[in-house]
């Protein structure tokens, strides 16, 4: 996917050693640093904790707390905004949102998945308006980026607003935070709808037990393809050719 990994433990880093002397937009002097812990509570951060600070605690849309208050950290240009999401879970997640025709937004989804395996489209980006209309795309991402999950739904923890900083931070100044509202009005021209492909029998193993975990779902069956399209950079040799799928998801992803 060529995106830089993301810069959660630098930034986070960079505001406890910061504690009582930077100010931030919407949530003031920085006071106090918090991060969810894997036991599902809050616990107090200051400089030195960073391995603390970005747990696996399942379904956290806030990497950190400042002052209370739940941000999501993203870094400064291109990056994933949200992962994977899987053919299984899109109409339940539309419905939950009350999204306008749910049913025909996965259709449209379906028809581009299918153009893009059998090579009728120039790019695997696509356009979000061309399946959603601005109310409807802009409730979907606030869900996926600030309050849950199509798997876990609704958060323990989530985000009231976005940091954004770059990967090196040289001071302050290159510390935002953004309200999601700011941070989609800023952006929205600059976010795509990635159609992305894993292949059941390709030699990376990461990508191939992604692939086959995909496929296992019955609700995923319509984005699993029993021919090749397109190719990985290797093959396994146990898993002969007549095995070998295409199974695709989708990110959503700012390219700048």
């Amino acid at each position: 996917m060529n995106k830089k990994p993301g810069n959660e433990k630098e930034v986070a880093d960079f505001l406890l050693r910061n504690i009582g002397r930077i100010e931030l937009r919407h949530v003031g002097v920085i006071n106090k640093v918090q991060g969810p812990s894997r036991d599902g509570q809050l616990i107090n951060l200051s400089s030195g904790d960073i391995e603390k600070v970005i747990t696996e605690q399942s379904g956290k849309k806030a990497d950190i707390f400042i002052n209370g208050r739940g941000v999501s950290i993203k870094q400064k240009g291109a990056a994933n905004l949200f992962n994977r999401l899987q053919r299984a879970e899109i109409l339940r997640t539309f419905e939950l949102l009350g999204l306008t025709d749910p049913n025909h937004k996965v259709k449209l989804l379906d028809e581009e998945i299918e153009r893009f395996h059998k090579g009728l489209l120039c790019s695997r980006d696509r356009d979000w308006f061309d399946f959603f209309d601005a109310e409807d795309f802009s409730k979907l991402l606030d869900f996926l980026m600030m309050k849950g999950s199509p798997n876990l739904g609704f958060s323990k923890f989530p985000a009231e607003f976005i940091i954004e900083a770059p990967s090196n931070i040289s001071g302050a100044s290159q510390v935002n935070c953004l309200s999601f509202h700011e941070y989609y009005m800023k952006y929205r021209e600059s976010i795509v709808i990635g159609i992305r492909r894993v292949w059941i029998g390709q030699s990376s193993d990461s990508e191939h037990k992604r692939a086959v975990g995909l496929a296992s779902k019955e609700g995923n069956a319509q984005w699993v393809y029993n021919n090749v399209a397109g190719s990985p950079r290797g093959w396994r040799d146990e898993i002969p050719p007549s095995e070998r799928k295409t199974v695709y998801f989708l990110m959503i992803i700012k390219n700048q």
